[in-house]
């Protein structure tokens, strides 16, 4: 029998942290910063802090993953930057939506409904075979 080998996506995306569990935002961290810059404008670091405040405790956020994809949505459009000189400090880059973020944004809402639909019924198998 061929014992089976473990996906390295799968085994980069959970880590252990002190017997916790751990997982990575890498395929909805899209959606999150289209949705949080959809409420207000804001820069990476902000955006970091939001993200932390919002997800549960056991998800990682990459911090550089963070910043290359916001600009890679701003080279493809979905949103625009502008650098921001505040009284004390670096200036910043502030992100904007444009109506392409948002028509993307949309597209995660479908895609995240989809996606809790089929969870919904798992759990509610789960539920059915183990009990709550």
């Amino acid at each position: 029998m061929k014992v089976a080998q473990t996906d390295d996506r799968s085994a980069r995306a959970v880590a252990r942290e002190g017997g916790q569990r751990r997982y990575q935002t890498g395929k909805h961290l899209e959606a999150f910063l289209l949705l949080l810059l959809q409420q207000r404008p804001d820069h990476g670091g902000a955006l970091l802090s939001r993200l932390e405040a919002l997800l549960p405790e056991q998800w990682t956020i990459d911090s550089g993953r963070v910043y290359r994809l916001l600009r890679e949505l701003e080279a493809e459009g979905a949103l625009t930057s502008e650098w921001v000189a505040e009284a004390s400090g670096a200036p910043i880059r502030v992100y904007y939506m444009t109506p392409l973020g948002r028509m993307r944004l949309a597209d995660w809402k479908e895609d995240i409904a989809l996606r809790r639909d089929s969870m919904n019924r798992f759990l509610a198998l789960w539920e059915e075979l183990f009990g709550a």
